[in-house]
C-alpha cells in the first residue's frame, strides 16, 4: 500500500503505466508467500508445546503470550524465536514502509502548488496515523515479547491493534 500511494504521489500520470495488475500480482503474492513461509515456521514451534493445566485462554484470541503462559513445556527457546522472528516481520516490513513514506514526504515538500501539497499530505497523513497506531501496538506485542508482561496490558494492546 505504501509503494501504491508512493506512485500515487510522486508519479500521478505514470500510476497506471506503473501499477499494472502483474505487478499488483506480484507484491500480493509476494506478501502472501512470505507471511504464508513465516506463519509455517512459527506453526511448527508451537505445535511443540504440551500443555496440562486449564485450557482457557485469558484473551479474547489465541496469541503467543497467552498459549506461552499456559504452557507446561519450556518455552524460552519459543519466546526468543518468536522475538527474533516477529521483530524481522515487524521491524523489517517498517522500514520498507517508512523508505517509501520518505519518498512520499520529499515529493509533497516538493511540489509546485500549495493546494496539490495540501490535497497530498492530506490523503499521506491519514496513512500515516494508521500506519502509527498498527506498528506501535505490534511493536509493544510482538518485538520484545516477555514473560512479565501481563495479561491484561497484552489484552488491551492486542485490542487496541485488532482494532
Amino acid at each position: 500500500m505504501s509503494f501504491d500511494r508512493y506512485v500515487a504521489i510522486c508519479q500521478p500520470l505514470h500510476y497506471a503505466a506503473i501499477m499494472k495488475q502483474q505487478l499488483c500480482s506480484y507484491l500480493v503474492g509476494a506478501g502472501w508467500v512470505i507471511g504464508f513461509t513465516l506463519s509455517s515456521y512459527h506453526l511448527v514451534l508451537l505445535s511443540k508445546l504440551t500443555f496440562c493445566g486449564p485450557n482457557k485462554i485469558q484473551h479474547f484470541f489465541c496469541d503467543n503470550s497467552p498459549l506461552f503462559k499456559l504452557s507446561c513445556s519450556d518455552t524460552n527457546l519459543l519466546w526468543k524465536a518468536d522475538s527474533v522472528l516477529l521483530s524481522f516481520v515487524v521491524l523489517g516490513s517498517l522500514c520498507l514502509i517508512l523508505v517509501s513514506y520518505m519518498g512520499i514526504f520529499h515529493c509533497i515538500l516538493h511540489m509546485p502548488a500549495a493546494s496539490g501539497r495540501k490535497k497530498a499530505f492530506a490523503t499521506w497523513s491519514s496513512h500515516l496515523t494508521a500506519l502509527a497506531i498498527a506498528y506501535r501496538s505490534c511493536i509493544v506485542l510482538y518485538a520484545q515479547p516477555t514473560e512479565e508482561v501481563s495479561l491484561e496490558t497484552n489484552t488491551v494492546v492486542a485490542l487496541l491493534n485488532t482494532v
